[in-house]
């Protein structure tokens, strides 16, 4: 099954056509309600330990094999927090970063809500 997945209207895309809402803005709208991802999961490729990786937007990193030493999170950059974990799946908000340490690199998957 292929999920067609919503993109944001451009600014240009009137919410209101003939009276009612726009399909383009309706079909937004709905899939935000029902909670229709707004793109596909992908690999993430990790580069040199530590490895830092910045959610673009919200979502969950998947962190999987490899040989992983520590996992923290940071929410401003500057304060970092051990996980407590070395592989999982960690819930990001945009900004949000995970900071991995590793002597063989991780199998990672960032999965956008």
């Amino acid at each position: 099954m292929t999920v067609q997945l919503t993109n944001l209207p451009s600014v240009s895309q009137p919410l209101n056509e003939k009276g009612t809402t726009s399909k383009v803005w309706y079909r937004f709208l709905s899939d935000l309600h029902t909670g229709r991802p707004t793109a596909s999961e992908y690999a993430v490729t990790p580069t040199v330990s530590p490895f830092t990786f910045v959610a673009p937007i919200k979502g969950s990193l998947i962190v999987q094999g490899g040989t992983v030493s520590l996992i923290q999170f940071s929410r401003n950059g500057t304060n970092n927090y051990t996980t407590g974990q070395t592989q999982g799946m960690f819930a990001l908000s945009a900004g949000d970063s995970l900071i991995i340490n590793y002597s063989v690199a991780p199998s990672l998957t960032f999965v956008p809500q």
